[in-house]
């Protein structure tokens, strides 16, 4: 009787031993996912607003060349323009891309979108938009 005693104390030792070691597993790498994610939102963030910024200084130099459609930011010459193609920013982000959406509301007003799409893991993909409203604050008044 003793020796089969044993035993089921042996597998309720060895089942508790495995949830426990399971749980704490868990625990672990969703607390490490959670502050990458933490990490890399924030990041996102910097770069919507610095997305905001730039076509901010764009508008400051020629409202004209803030057309409707769906850019990229680039520097050439010193000033940062629109490109054609989302920008690529994967050196900062897992195939991280930063998009600028302008949105024409009337003559003199625009909505600017600066969307940040990275991935995480594999199946999971991830995305900041920040939005602000533009004017032609340098328009002549009639």
């Amino acid at each position: 009787m003793k020796s089969g005693q044993s035993l089921i104390e042996l597998l309720i030792a060895l089942g508790i031993f495995g949830v426990t070691v399971s749980v704490v597993t868990f625990l672990l790498i969703n607390g490490y996912l959670s502050d990458l994610q933490a990490r890399q939102n924030n990041i996102a963030i910097f770069l919507a607003e610095e997305g905001l910024e730039t076509v901010r200084s764009i508008r400051d130099n020629n409202w004209k060349d803030l057309k409707e459609g769906s850019y990229g930011l680039a520097i050439a010459g010193n000033h940062w323009i629109l490109t054609e193609e989302p920008e690529d920013i994967s050196a900062i982000l897992n195939q991280g891309k930063r998009k600028i959406k302008i949105e024409n509301i009337d003559k003199e007003r625009k909505k600017i979108t600066s969307e940040i799409t990275w991935q995480i893991a594999p199946i999971k993909k991830n995305k900041i938009e920040l939005v602000t409203y533009l004017t032609n604050w340098q328009k002549e008044i009639q």
